[in-house]
């Protein structure tokens, strides 16, 4: 999208309608989103249980005819440039450049190899990665983009030597104009994007719950889309805290919205449990947090510890109940502190992690491999739900 206005021909995106059991879909059909050409194939039911049977039947019954038709798709489809949405599509990016001689771009979302995630799909992938990638390696000159440093040098030990670091930083447009915290005496913590477990969701419920227990003035807000058998467990434990007074779980938001859903409160989260080897990447939701004027209590993994310290825009803590109720005791007593550190992360955001800039090398790399064909079009294969 950042570099569609500078290329020669047409960018289009060739997606899945929707994807996994999180409640990610959309209409199928064509439409034209921030100047990209978007088409969106038709996906079936997806079984939403987490169970092997559910799975094996998703792959079978959903997933594989609907990659089938994707992948016949996208090589219908001549291109300069691939850019493979999720490394598990790796194969129809590889298909396309031996069609086409494209160039061929994988988005490295997570650390290679590491989703552990109960009943998932992605967990079978991500068990043959490594292998799959150190073929890919030997066999197709591919440039992987990495969300971390860590990350990238994990790519590069599997024998891929082109990875660029672009980390998941918002546009500039996507945080308004700076709002103050709000007034009065509780200290609100927002969390908001999509709700599933490893999200430190439930900690999150226990810690304010205990923290008010302990007389500290702490509201949540929780927003975003989620399974139907994951929200009802958030709201079953919210009930049996006796909570709703103080905690909300509140529906999915237009992406539009996700900024000013963060300044309602005066603290954002990005908690991700160590809970696998894939949790442990910068995540956008730091980088939401910051941008939207707001400091961000994010879990202890390594890469959210290193910014924080380096940027000054929040706490790491473990994602566990107790650490969280302890911070959010010590944060409810100096609000006037908290709050004096809203205006630091927006000028720290807006001048720091800004999309444009982060993804200038990679602009680059779209738009020299555009020129050197300029009547062909720049082909993006989404995260299969995207």
């Amino acid at each position: 999208m950042t570099a569609a206005p500078h290329l020669p021909g047409p960018t289009r995106a060739i997606t899945l309608a929707k994807v996994g059991r999180n409640g990610a879909a959309d209409d199928a059909g064509l439409s034209r989103i921030d100047g990209i050409e978007v088409e969106q194939l038709p996906v079936g039911r997806i079984d939403q249980r987490r169970r092997l049977t559910a799975s094996i039947r998703n792959l079978i019954t959903v997933y594989l005819p609907a990659l089938w038709h994707l992948r016949k798709r996208v090589l219908a489809t001549r291109a300069r440039t691939v850019f493979v949405g999720h490394i598990a599509l790796f194969w129809i990016g590889l298909a396309h450049r031996r069609r086409w001689g494209s160039q061929v771009i994988l988005n490295g979302r997570e650390r290679p190899g590491g989703i552990r995630t109960r009943g998932s799909l992605a967990t079978w992938f991500s068990r043959m990665e490594p292998a799959l990638l150190r073929l890919v390696a030997r066999r197709a000159p591919v440039t992987v983009v990495a969300v971390c440093e860590s990350h990238a040098a994990q790519f590069r030990r599997l024998g891929l030597d082109d990875v660029l670091v672009v980390r998941n930083v918002p546009l500039a447009a996507f945080a308004p104009d700076f709002v103050p915290p709000p007034p009065g005496p509780d200290l609100i913590v927002a969390c908001v994007g999509t709700l599933y477990p490893g999200r430190g969701i439930e900690a999150l419920i226990d810690a304010t719950v205990t923290a008010r227990t302990a007389g500290a003035p702490i509201r949540l807000e929780v927003t975003g889309p989620a399974s139907q058998q994951y929200r009802a467990s958030l709201l079953d434990r919210i009930r049996a805290a006796d909570a709703e007074a103080y905690v909300s779980l509140l529906g999915p938001c237009p992406s539009t919205e996700v900024a000013a859903r963060i300044q309602r409160a005066h603290v954002a989260t990005a908690l991700y449990e160590a809970v696998d080897l894939a949790n442990d990447s910068l995540s956008n939701k730091l980088f939401e947090g910051v941008v939207a004027g707001r400091p961000v209590i994010a879990g202890d993994l390594a890469e959210n510890q290193a910014l924080i310290r380096r940027f000054a825009v929040g706490w790491s803590v473990p994602a566990e109940t107790t650490a969280l109720s302890g911070l959010l005791r010590e944060l409810a007593s100096d609000l006037p502190g908290v709050r004096a550190m809203a205006e630091h992360c927006y000028r720290t955001g807006r001048s720091e992690f800004v999309w444009e800039a982060e993804t200038s090398m990679l602009q680059k790399r779209l738009l020299d491999a555009a020129r050197a064909q300029s009547t062909s079009p720049l082909t993006s294969i989404p995260s299969p739900g995207a």
